[in-house]
């Protein structure tokens, strides 16, 4: 059982009863931490009177937001170099709603989320060179980031340096850092909204868990969805599913995706006893659509474990091992001439193409994969054995990454949002899950503005100490 469902498993069941609507304001499919974040911000800041959330799982966060299935990292911008200096300050504005959030809820440190130091760390005479400089242009932005020499890094994180030959290293060092267990998030927004929804007696927010939407219609003043045997319409439809975000567009023929298509890239991760206490990022590669190697705390196991990750490989299933899903996937490459042609672009690329057969044949080979990460994961801690590290089984969730086809460079990493008259659609890999509240904040002012509904900017800005901007 996942973490999310044991935190809060009474809270987690389906509000539909014998009142239940078949016409509402807003349909939100997906409950993850975006759904969710969307769900909570219909509930406390707008006057919209009729919600449902659908989510087709059992729980809240069990796909790609649970705490298996991604870093557990709040992105800021400080230890992520595939990040310019505009992008992280953007990054740190829109995470700080989520960090607000969380640091409001101290009952729930070691559940919801952990505190604890982070650092990028560097290896060599280029990569140290760069960090110096990275650290002279972010300070500023980040004013309890610090460099941190070896002498230092061997009394902090006495692990990352025994054993080191290499004499030339550097760490930007943030001590404040957090974990965050975004399965357990995406849970305690909806448990939050419930709340509020149970005072209401003019609105009603509803939610169904392990009912799938198994088809969507365009009324041109709405959608018409079926949701397990009941059919039901809504004035705006929310899709915050992952990769299935671009199935139902799709579906649905949206003009915004016709030229777009997905790489899926699922990610595994690797157990080591606790060698470390410190979150710690390696250099990022911007062109390549995965992190570099990271050691994470871990949420789930505090005590006594490290995760490391990723090795990523290229899948052609929206969720991870649910091979019934290719078909979907298909479906999110049509046309599918023009897709095929752009992932030959992206391969024609030297750099992704030995990344493509590296992760997707070297490290499936079993025993050598281990191994092969393990020497990878040296850069971290140098005299890692081959007996500390373990493949952590069915972890590592899909992170779906927008390909343009009509475009010379294909490949676009990160968020994206696709619009039609009364929808969104949000593909929301890294940094979704960070900057979720911020996002739901700002798609449910839309929503609210679209339907005539009011959204209240002033209390948002009394709750998280700063303006939506």
């Amino acid at each position: 059982m996942f973490a999310t469902q044991k935190l809060f498993n009474n809270a987690y069941k389906n509000t539909m009863n014998n009142n239940t609507q078949s016409q509402y304001d807003l349909v939100i499919i997906g409950g993850g931490v975006s759904g969710a974040a969307q769900y909570f911000t219909v509930s406390k800041y707008t006057d919209i009177k009729r919600v449902l959330l659908v989510e087709k799982e059992s729980a809240p966060g069990m796909i790609n937001s649970a705490a298996t299935n991604n870093s557990q990292t709040l992105h800021e911008g400080d230890i992520e170099t595939n990040y310019t200096l505009e992008k992280a300050r953007s990054t740190k504005y829109k995470s700080s709603f989520t960090r607000r959030y969380l640091e409001s809820h101290t009952d729930l440190h070691g559940t919801l989320y952990l505190k604890g130091p982070k650092m990028v760390f560097g290896v060599g005479a280029k990569e140290v060179t760069e960090l110096r400089k990275r650290f002279q242009e972010f300070k500023d932005l980040f004013p309890t980031l610090r460099a941190m020499e070896r002498s230092e890094l061997a009394t902090v994180e006495p692990k990352m340096i025994a054993g080191r030959q290499e004499k030339n290293v550097l760490g930007l060092y943030n001590e404040d850092g957090l974990t965050v267990n975004y399965g357990a998030l995406a849970g305690q927004l909806i448990v939050e909204a419930n709340e509020r929804w149970s005072q209401e007696q003019s609105r009603s927010g509803e939610v169904r868990f392990g009912e799938a939407v198994s088809d969507v219609v365009d009324n041109g003043d709405g959608y018409t969805l079926k949701i397990g045997d009941q059919t039901v319409r809504t004035r705006f439809l929310s899709v915050c599913a992952g990769a299935h975000s671009m199935y139902f567009a799709k579906v649905l023929n949206v003009p915004a995706v016709a030229q777009s298509s997905l790489l899926l890239i699922a990610g595994n991760f690797y157990y080591t006893p606790k060698f470390l206490n410190t979150k710690v990022y390696t250099l990022q590669d911007p062109s390549l659509p995965f992190s570099a190697v990271h050691a994470d705390p871990d949420i789930l196991h505090q005590a006594d474990k490290n995760r490391y990750g990723p090795t990523t490989r290229i899948v052609m299933t929206l969720e991870r091992g649910r091979f019934h899903t290719v078909t979907e996937y298909l479906i999110t490459i049509v046309p599918v001439v023009d897709s095929l042609l752009a992932y030959v672009r992206i391969l024609a690329n030297g750099k992704f193409l030995l990344y493509a057969v590296k992760h997707n044949l070297i490290f499936t080979i079993p025993f050598l994969g281990n191994y092969l990460f393990m020497r990878t994961a040296r850069k971290i801690v140098p005299t890692m054995r081959y007996r500390d590290i373990t493949l952590a089984r069915r972890q590592g969730g899909v992170r779906p990454q927008i390909v343009k086809s009509d475009q010379t460079q294909p490949l676009n990493m990160g968020e994206a949002k696709f619009t039609a008259q009364n929808a969104f659609f949000n593909v929301t890999p890294s940094p979704g899950a960070s900057t979720a509240l911020y996002n739901g904040l700002v798609d449910v002012r839309s929503i609210a503005k679209k339907i005539k509904a009011r959204f209240d900017d002033q209390a948002v800005k009394q709750d998280f100490g700063t303006p939506l901007v």
